[in-house]
């Protein structure tokens, strides 16, 4: 419930600066728009500023910041660095107001609360305790590390001893308010054109003249984390000739011409969205952009594309700076390899990762031809001709949390149900 101290998230609106200020107000507004459209965003609470009044009245911590302040002559950049640490280590070191700890910690607590807990014990040293559970968002970028790992032992099953190429689609600028607006169905066409592409492709092909497979993996962000829907497929140089059951092996490092990939990915996508009925700009360029590179074994383009499966679009690492109201990321710079360091402020930075959130039950990743899930009979086959030497089958088990005393594996004896979702008082 709501106290003088505290609100949640989920209950403030941009009517409500006075009592939180602009960014919280945002935030809160942006939540429950979201919600309205049945987009689940986890919930928090803000500090008011009641709460704020409340920690400088105690022990006359608002009273010594302004008489320290009276002293200052701002002219001097020495004295006032030297001034701002000292105000800096008095708000570190002075202890919250009683009430306001005291409320801070319950609505802490129910927002840990609301995915339950594991209760976990040692049997080495007879520790026990609890953690509380993930939130299991595949777009959380601390959860889903498993799901990424068996995807890519999935995936590594599959590999065959052939050289592999990396070949990218990507949506021109003109077309992406389109996507944005319109996720599942635009996403989806993107998919099956250019598979369609690369199977037509296949089947010209004078090397090849057969079917081929495939694996593509959905990314909507550019490095910086702009809005850059694109499609990376991993496709072996060669494919099946069904009725002679052959292999036909693509020579060289070149698999198709990138120019003409693109012009007829082009054409293909921009009919699927003509019959689909969705309205098209009229400043649609004549020249796409199609990416085609020769990748070795194939290994290190899926190790690549797991990293952003069900992780989200950055690491926690990545995120160097949060001043409560700016945060910093810093990202590498596709043109120079440097690292680059971008900063926004926090509800636009929260609008940049959401809006790279997937539609509910929309699959990032696809596999088409003899790799697809009902080709399974097609696959052995060519694993058979390539007399590939298929690994033992093995269930890896998810990783053992470690005990804090002794650092031995803990054994999971329960689960705790979550607690009751906070209401609004």
């Amino acid at each position: 419930m709501n106290t003088k101290n505290v609100i949640w998230l989920d209950q403030l609106g941009i009517n409500d600066i006075d009592q939180v200020g602009g960014k919280n107000a945002s935030l809160g507004e942006m939540i429950q728009n979201l919600s309205n459209l049945g987009v689940n965003v986890p919930g928090g609470f803000a500090t008011t500023s009641d709460a704020y009044r409340s920690f400088l009245a105690h022990e006359n911590l608002g009273d010594r910041i302004n008489a320290l302040l009276d002293e200052l002559d701002v002219d001097d950049l020495a004295a006032l660095a030297k001034t701002g640490k000292k105000i800096r280590d008095w708000i570190m070191q002075i202890p919250l107001p009683a009430d306001v700890e005291a409320d801070i910690n319950i609505a802490y607590e129910k927002v840990e609360g609301q995915y339950g807990e594991v209760a976990l014990s040692c049997n080495a040293c007879d520790w026990s305790g609890s953690v509380f559970q993930s939130c299991g968002h595949r777009a959380c970028n601390q959860c889903q590390n498993h799901s990424a790992t068996q995807w890519l032992e999935r995936q590594q099953n599959k590999l065959l001893p052939v050289t592999y190429f990396l070949v990218t689609f990507t949506l021109p600028h003109q077309l992406r308010s389109l996507a944005r607006n319109n996720q599942a169905e635009c996403y989806s066409l993107m998919f099956k054109s250019a598979a369609d592409t690369l199977k037509q492709f296949a089947a010209n092909d004078r090397q090849l003249g057969c079917d081929i497979g495939m694996t593509g993996v959905l990314h909507t962000h550019s490095r910086p984390l702009n809005y850059h829907p694109h499609i990376h497929f991993i496709v072996p140089a060669g494919g099946l000739l069904k009725s002679r059951k052959e292999w036909r092996k693509k020579r060289g490092k070149y698999l198709f011409k990138e120019k003409n990939l693109a012009t007829v990915f082009r054409a293909t996508l921009l009919q699927a969205l003509k019959q689909s009925g969705l309205w098209l700009p009229r400043d649609i360029p004549k020249a796409w952009i199609v990416d085609c590179e020769h990748v070795g074994s194939g290994l290190p383009a899926l190790k690549y594309l797991s990293r952003y499966l069900y992780r989200g679009v950055i690491s926690n690492k990545n995120i160097i700076a949060d001043d409560g109201d700016n945060v910093s990321f810093q990202y590498v710079d596709s043109a120079t390899g440097k690292i680059k360091t971008r900063q926004l402020p926090g509800e636009d930075f929260i609008a940049l990762l959401l809006q790279h959130t997937l539609p509910k039950g929309f699959r990032r990743t696809r596999d088409f031809g003899f790799l697809h899930g009902n080709a399974s009979k097609t696959l052995r086959l060519v694993q058979y001709i390539l007399c590939v030497k298929l690994p033992e089958p093995m269930n890896k088990t998810k990783p053992s949390f470690l005990c804090k005393c002794c650092s031995q594996p803990l054994s999971i004896v329960g689960f705790i149900r979550r607690r009751v979702k906070p209401q609004p008082g």
